[in-house]
């Protein structure tokens, strides 16, 4: 029997709606990942479904038999991304879907309600991702979020540690059954050169004694360039040495594992950091993200756009500081509701988008928004400058079949002062005259006088 995600959703809608499950930003879109659902019983199937389409967007095919499921493997030649299957199937009922999938090539995470040590090693010993318990509803969370690490591991780089060759071999063997992408360093100081040209490692699993340079001293040496946000270090040791965990984590890795460890333990302790870094990344950027207009907010634009200032002044290199303020924005509120003047917002950030594609720009707070460009002069500042107001003024946008059209005024400084905040200042103070001038206009500075342009 065959179940269409659409017939079974309403059955599993009851099942979620206590759960908000949000995807967010760290979590790639899974609109090209398909899953391949093997269950018998309908409601399951259909709450299973509905979880991972609302959290991931994800394809679903389920299949309700071993018959079922042989034929949607027969069929689809290109194969599903992962399987979810149930052990105990109504023709089937010893585990035999699990043979017939890994036959197909198929990755597979196995779901079931009856679990020992015995069958435990006999799945893993086959080559399962992963087994869930179907005990409760926290099963089905687990076997959701499951899905979405295991597709974004595709993405993930990760550098393992150790003297031991046939450690590398067994931990990497572990991890690319978790779809991650494994590199492999001797010593200490060769992690170090690999990090240093791949930028793309995310985690690093590094054992404590290892000749050259120690697992210690990497971390120690590693944390000088990038924080734990930015790469994940997992310290390992097979030594009884009291405390050298705490050392680990003292020198700045994010966890630690003794020796021997087990593939849950280790997949586990990965995946679970992997998440924890995701997470981090994800309220950063929501820490320095405008929500309204998805543009970076005030907070990203002095922290980052400080770091420009400094080096423009010490390289002695061209670049230009303003501050743009849409025309009658209070005006609009007041004719057509604050809804409208949120899309106007979100009007300017759009063209502000695409005109300064090489400069920070950040909604500063209000109708205000803030760009700095690094143009190679003064020339192409102007252009690019008025490219904006020009195209801003010669737009528009509708709110409820209305058309509405808004300009902006802008103030620029090309003279770097001590810092931002100050050179900001300037620009502000060139708002300042365009506002009082008109509106709709530029006013800048080349380190001469201000001037004008309509």
């Amino acid at each position: 029997m065959l179940l269409s995600v659409n017939s079974c959703k309403k059955i599993g809608k009851l099942m979620t709606t206590t759960r908000k499950n949000t995807r967010t930003d760290y979590a790639k879109s899974l609109d090209d990942c398909h899953i391949l659902l093997i269950e018998d019983q309908q409601s399951i199937a259909a709450m299973t479904a509905s979880m991972l389409q609302e959290k991931w967007n994800c394809a679903v095919t389920i299949a309700s038999s071993y018959q079922a499921a042989q034929a949607i493997l027969t069929a689809n030649q290109t194969g599903f991304f992962l399987a979810l299957s149930d052990l105990n199937l109504p023709d089937a009922n010893n585990g035999e879907i699990i043979d017939l999938l890994l036959q197909h090539q198929q990755a597979v995470v196995a779901i079931t309600g009856h679990f020992n040590k015995n069958l435990h090693a006999d799945l893993i010993d086959k080559g399962v991702i992963d087994y869930v318990l179907k005990k409760n509803i926290n099963a089905y969370d687990y076997l959701t979020n499951l899905v979405g690490r295991l597709y974004l591991n595709q993405f993930i780089h990760v550098l393992v540690v150790d003297d031991s060759k046939s450690i590398q071999q067994v931990t990497g063997n572990f991890l690319t059954k978790q779809f991650l992408k494994v590199s492999f360093a001797d010593n200490g100081q060769q992690a170090l050169d690999i990090l240093s040209q791949n930028n793309q490692i995310q985690l690093v699993l590094v054992d404590a004694e290892m000749p050259i340079m120690d697992g210690l001293t990497f971390t120690a040496m590693a944390r000088q360039t990038k924080d734990q946000n930015k790469l994940c270090i997992i310290g390992i040791s097979g030594s009884d040495q009291k405390d050298l965990s705490a050392e680990f984590l003292k020198n700045g890795a994010n966890d630690f594992i003794s020796k021997p460890f087990s593939y849950d333990e280790i997949t586990c302790r990965v995946n679970q950091n992997l998440n924890m870094q995701g997470y981090m990344a994800e309220m950063q950027k929501i820490a320095n993200m405008d929500f309204l207009t998805q543009l970076p907010n005030r907070r990203h634009f002095f922290s980052h756009g400080e770091k420009l200032v400094q080096a423009a002044k010490q390289e002695k290199t061209h670049i230009a500081v303003g501050i743009i303020d849409i025309d009658f924005f209070k005006e609009v509120n007041d004719t057509y509701g604050h809804d409208c003047g949120d899309e106007a917002l979100k009007h300017v950030s759009a063209i502000l988008k695409n005109t300064f594609k090489n400069a920070i720009v950040a909604r500063l707070g209000g109708e205000e928004f803030g760009f700095i460009t690094q143009e190679k002069n003064f020339t192409e500042s102007d252009a690019l400058i008025e490219l904006f107001r020009t195209t801003l003024m010669s737009s528009s946008f509708y709110f409820d079949s209305v058309e509405i059209k808004i300009t902006a005024s802008i103030g620029a400084s090309y003279v770097l002062k001590e810092n931002l905040d100050e050179t900001l200042n300037i620009a502000d103070h060139h708002l300042y005259l365009a506002k009082n001038s008109g509106r709709n206009k530029t006013v800048w500075n080349h380190g001469q006088p201000a001037n004008t342009a309509n």
